[in-house]
């Protein structure tokens, strides 16, 4: 009887006690581990935090298996990266936890299809979040003697090495340091990453309670803490790959929505510029010599299709300098171009020439449209004349096609608004597809976003009905597009406030000082000047945003990057294309700053095409996003 009682209780526990995984957390102890120092020991702790109120459990089941890369191969022992495939276990019941295992084959061995398989000689690195009254006393007290940051409420992670011997029983070891910095910089790029995979609707089981994700891969910098750089590089790239085995090369079935991703430059032969191949209509620039030419007589490099010259001469010149190498590079981004195109809209999505797409719409000359075209140029931002209500004010549209100045109609009492895309916004707000006014409306939904999306710390205080303030950087037509601003206080549904503070030399001198109620939720604060000189005097920001911003055009930004990083404040930009982006970052890591928040599309850009003069590259205002400091 007792031996049934045994049998039956230790078949009770496998099942419910341990979930999926291999059970509680080992009595190994992080302050064993030769070379670790208490700092690191508190760094590990507040990524493994961060990584835990990002839930990747929410989706991600064992079966769903990650490819990292940290640094290069030779950066490690052995010249080859320690774990290279993780999972995540426990979101679909038992212990809380993620895997790294030495190799994808391992962690398929080891994947079974309700429990974690025990397989002889195979060793994996566990992070197992568990409830402190269940801990060993050797980690209880070292997170009271260190102050450690908790996981939730009650978690802390437990970190050791498992290892499976051949009578089935598993043997514990503690991490070695650089075991320890190699998961270190995976939690902190998985945290990041996570929330950006797709769910592919067409692959995988009809059936299949598992969702199926789109092949992905991402790179981004992981800044390393200051107790183990000692005098070395400070930023360290992490590539997180699903499934195991990504690599950069050209595709085109990546979703609008997915992350942009570095291409493998294909090879070709110089023969290949010859081909001539012209552009669209209109006046165009050549890339090289900025002369002015007619889009028929225009040339575009015939491998990317990219680029726009005004003669064969400058093709070949440029072929020959630096083009060359950057072709591919370009032709994986123009293969962007149909995912990118927001289709769900009824109204013409492309704008060569912003008067005629304007007098297409009956809006041109009318209202906050006289910032999408140079007819008023000569008037300052912030300056428009403006008179009548608010249908004026957005051009005369029917009464059903523009958001009023009211609360949403919903059933969602005091609860956040949480978008995730102009599909969803337009059905709360009952308008038509037919209407334009996303491509205005792009710029507070993005700031909302922002807000409610890339930035927890924004999100919580909003979640706690406190006030948000906002540094808001190098403000131009927005000036003119206040009344749009008033959704960011309706889609806060009664929880918190916003106040906008707009900074930058394009800020007219007759407005600068004052402050506007832009509804009962929102106060836009307007100041003329640098944000480097003018932010002493402005209240402390909880989030700094600058839009389309340009930040490859400007010498101006020097300081305010060196003012961003000296804050350390979460700041957030959104540029028009994939290329403008890539060089942003560039100028970004030049002033020393952390990229955080990878370049993503960003779901509110506005879904009307630009273009480019002297360019064929997909662009949109507010097209992509990427921050620092996050």
């Amino acid at each position: 009887m007792d031996l049934h009682l045994k049998s039956l209780f230790g078949r009770f526990q496998e099942q419910f006690g341990s979930g999926p995984g291999l059970g509680p957390g080992s009595g190994t102890c992080l302050m064993k581990v030769d070379g670790v120092t208490p700092n690191f020991i508190k760094s590990i702790y507040k990524a493994a935090a961060a990584l835990y109120r990002t839930d990747p459990w929410k989706r991600l089941r064992p079966g769903h298996l990650f490819g990292i890369r940290v640094g290069k191969d030779s950066d490690w022992a052995g010249k080859k990266m320690p774990f290279p495939c993780s999972q995540f276990i426990g979101g679909d019941g038992g212990d809380i936890a993620f895997y790294m295992f030495r190799s994808e084959n391992d962690a398929k061995k080891m994947t079974g299809s309700r429990e974690t398989v025990h397989v002889p000689n195979v060793e994996l690195l566990r992070v197992t979040y568990e409830v402190e009254r269940l801990m060993f006393p050797s980690h209880r007290k070292m997170i009271k003697t260190l102050s450690l940051e908790a996981s939730g409420t009650d978690r802390f992670p437990v970190i050791d090495v498992a290892r499976c011997i051949s009578s089935g029983d598993l043997r514990f070891r503690n991490p070695t340091f650089e075991e320890l910095k190699y998961v270190y910089a995976f939690m902190k790029a998985i945290s990041m990453v996570h929330p950006l995979l797709q769910i592919d609707q067409e692959s995988g089981p009809k059936y299949s309670i598992m969702a199926h994700f789109e092949p992905f891969i991402e790179t981004v910098d992981v800044q390393w803490p200051l107790e183990v750089t000692k005098g070395g590089h400070d930023l360290v790239a992490v590539t997180i790959s699903h499934p195991p085995g990504q690599a950069y090369q050209e595709k085109a079935s990546l979703s609008a929505s997915s992350t942009p991703t570095k291409y493998a430059e294909p090879s070709r032969e110089d023969t290949s510029i010859d081909k001539k191949v012209y552009s669209s209509a209109g006046l165009r620039q050549c890339a090289i010599c900025v002369k002015e030419v007619h889009g028929e007589q225009s040339l575009c490099c015939g491998g990317c299709r990219a680029l726009v010259y005004c003669s064969s001469i400058c093709q070949k010149q440029h072929w020959k300098d630096t083009h060359k190498s950057m072709c591919g590079h370009y032709k994986a981004m123009m293969e962007r171009e149909e995912e990118l195109a927001i289709k769900i809209f009824k109204f013409p999505c492309s704008a060569d020439q912003p008067c005629k797409w304007l007098e297409s719409l009956g809006i041109h000359h009318k209202g906050m449209w006289r910032r999408k075209c140079n007819c008023y140029s000569h008037s300052p931002f912030g300056l428009l004349p403006v008179k009548g209500g608010l249908q004026e004010l957005w051009g005369g549209l029917d009464d059903f096609e523009y958001p009023h100045d009211s609360p949403f109609n919903n059933h969602f009492a005091s609860s956040l608004f949480l978008l995730s895309g102009w599909s969803e916004y337009y059905n709360y707000r009952s308008l038509p597809l037919s209407s334009p006014v996303a491509d205005i409306l792009s710029h507070p939904l993005t700031v909302y976003h922002i807000l409610t999306t890339l930035n927890i710390s924004s999100k919580n205080l909003i979640l706690k009905g406190k006030e948000v303030i906002i540094h808001y950087l190098g403000p131009e037509g927005e000036l003119d597009w206040m009344p749009a601003f008033a959704e960011v206080g309706h889609l806060l549904n009664g929880l918190g406030n916003v106040q906008i503070v707009m900074v930058g030399p394009e800020v007219p001198a007759d407005l600068s000082g004052t402050t506007s109620g832009i509804g009962s939720r929102v106060r836009v604060n307007l100041i003329r000047g640098a944000y480097e000189v003018e932010a002493t005097y402005l209240p402390s920001p909880h989030v700094v945003i600058a839009l389309n911003c340009g930040l490859e055009s400007y010498s101006s930004w020097s300081g305010a990057l060196d003012l961003i990083k000296s804050m350390g404040v979460p700041a957030f930009f959104t540029d028009q294309s994939e290329i403008t982006c890539e060089n942003a970052k560039q100028v970004l890591r030049n002033a020393g700053l952390n990229i955080t928040h990878p370049v993503t599309p960003n779901p509110f850009r506005s879904p009307v095409k630009k273009h480019g003069s002297s360019s064929n590259l997909p662009s949109y205002s507010n097209g992509f996003v990427f921050g620092v400091n996050a």
